[in-house]
């Protein structure tokens, strides 16, 4: 098979192979700010459906309700550990004794109301003031108004991406808009709130930077830093695949990104190219945190990208963090051969193939490549890399010898794939890219699709009752 068969890829996914045109050039939009927002954001740009809030033929996203899933999820969290273990049938992970000892300090993130308008992660800030800004020059006060719409540079569901200038600072930043009357129809307020939340939390280099964040009677805004390369899948789908020079070296970042979530309990679950933007430097950036959870042991929503989603996500078993590592290994095969390793026509034959776990190897691919996915491949989680346990030796039975610390991250980093990497010099950008993106200045948009902008239908205000949904945004 090869890329051209994959439905994605025939699909309008960021922008197609092309020169420069005048797309790249700076100029003004003159809308106005909270009433051109209908139509949610892969990233910057549309990319493969995923399993929250889109209507398709997915099996299992036909009946999708993000309030009954975390209400499942409370449920499920509620039981005791070896009732699960009798049902999941010994499928064991549960988190090491230091992340207990944390959680039981944390909040109760997964309560919720019947209605599934509380968060499960969300902080009590209804008191800040969210204007106010820390920076290196000393707090600023924002507003709407400091932002110039230059143009738009994704869409999706319930709003659109646009490239804007600070009119104070000068700064090219991405605006992220959400129609609040669309995000609550298709019951996605945890999850707007969540990526709100957990990106406030965050900094690390090859995660996008949330700058601010507000709303007014009908959109939700998040301001981020604007990465102009465009996204990894248009490169990748340009280049047919990339060697294992360039795999290699955006899969170091990424294991180094998901190593900072993970170590704040954040399981990422939509790790894809359309998610990996590639900045200016030639590194990259992880986007789109609308999937992104606090776990304090697993969760059961369904969700995430059908190619991407590990069996456990499938089987409605529970997952953890080890999904986000199921996924590398889908990412590096697909950047190493050109498309994903479980494929079909409709989500569920895919969903087939995965649990079947067959996998065609190309005889270009190196052994300790194969080996790395084959280990992040497996369907047993316990024994998944990146999410494996100690056993320990003096333990007197199998589920005593499974509850040592895991090595997480360390044991993908210390594979053979990534032996002749400096993991510090990783971390500082001091590899030279392999990919650097033709850009003219920090605010060319010509590695992003153009959208007409004049198609955009006003967003409707909402009524007090729903504004007070989103009084902590």
């Amino acid at each position: 098979m090869s890329a051209a068969t994959c439905s994605r890829v025939t699909t309008k996914m960021g922008p197609s192979n092309k020169s420069k045109t005048t797309s790249g050039t700076e100029t003004s939009s003159t809308v106005k700010l909270g009433r051109l927002c209908g139509g949610a954001t892969n990233g910057y740009t549309n990319g493969r459906s995923t399993n929250a809030g889109s209507e398709s033929s997915d099996p299992l996203e036909s009946d999708y309700s993000e309030e009954a899933d975390e209400e499942e999820d409370t449920k499920h969290s509620s039981r005791t550990e070896n009732t699960y273990e009798d049902i999941d049938n010994n499928d064991e992970e549960d988190d090491d004794d230091d992340e207990e000892d944390d959680d039981d300090e944390e909040e109760e993130e997964d309560d919720e109301d019947d209605d599934g308008n509380e968060t499960d992660d969300e902080e009590d800030d209804s008191t800040e003031d969210n204007s106010s800004v820390e920076t290196a020059k000393g707090v600023r006060k924002y507003s709407l108004d400091d932002y110039q719409i230059i143009k738009t540079v994704g869409t999706g569901t319930f709003g659109r991406v646009c490239l804007c200038r600070d009119r104070i600072s000068g700064k090219y930043c991405a605006m992220k808009l959400l129609a609040m009357a669309d995000v609550i129809r298709l019951k996605q307020i945890e999850h707007v709130k969540n990526e709100r939340n957990i990106l406030r939390e965050i900094r690390h280099p090859f995660v996008i930077s949330l700058e601010w964040s507000t709303k007014d009677d009908c959109c939700l805004y998040m301001i981020f830093e604007y990465v102009c390369g465009g996204e990894l899948f248009t490169y990748l789908r340009n280049a047919g695949r990339f060697n294992r020079s360039t795999s290699n070296f955006y899969a170091a970042e990424i294991v180094l990104a998901l190593e900072y979530l993970h170590s704040l309990q954040i399981v990422y679950r939509d790790l894809k190219p359309e998610n990996l933007l590639i900045n200016r430097d030639g590194h990259l950036k992880i986007t789109d945190f609308g999937f992104a959870k606090k776990l304090r042991d697993r969760t059961w929503t369904l969700c995430g990208t059908p190619e991407y989603l590990a069996p456990e996500i499938i089987q409605s078993k529970g997952h953890n963090k080890a999904v986000d590592w199921w996924a590398l290994g889908i990412l590096i095969y697909e950047m190493l051969v050109g498309y994903p390793p479980f494929y079909d026509e409709n989500p569920f034959g895919i969903y087939e193939k995965i649990l079947g776990g067959k996998i065609e190897w190309p005889r270009h691919i190196d052994p300790s490549a194969k080996d790395l996915v084959k280990k992040l491949l497996t369907n047993d989680r316990t024994k998944r890399l990146g999410n494996m346990k100690k056993k320990d030796k003096t333990a007197t039975t199998v589920d005593s010898g499974l509850k040592g610390p895991k090595n997480g991250a360390d044991d993908v980093k210390r594979h053979r794939w990534f032996k002749e990497l400096n993991w510090d010099d990783v971390y500082n950008k001091k590899l030279k890219p392999p990919i650097i993106p033709e850009v003219q200045f920090d605010g060319d948009t010509s590695n992003f699709d153009d959208y007409p902008e004049g198609d955009w239908k006003p967003a409707q205000a909402v009524d007090q009752s729903d504004y007070q949904l989103f009084k902590d945004f």
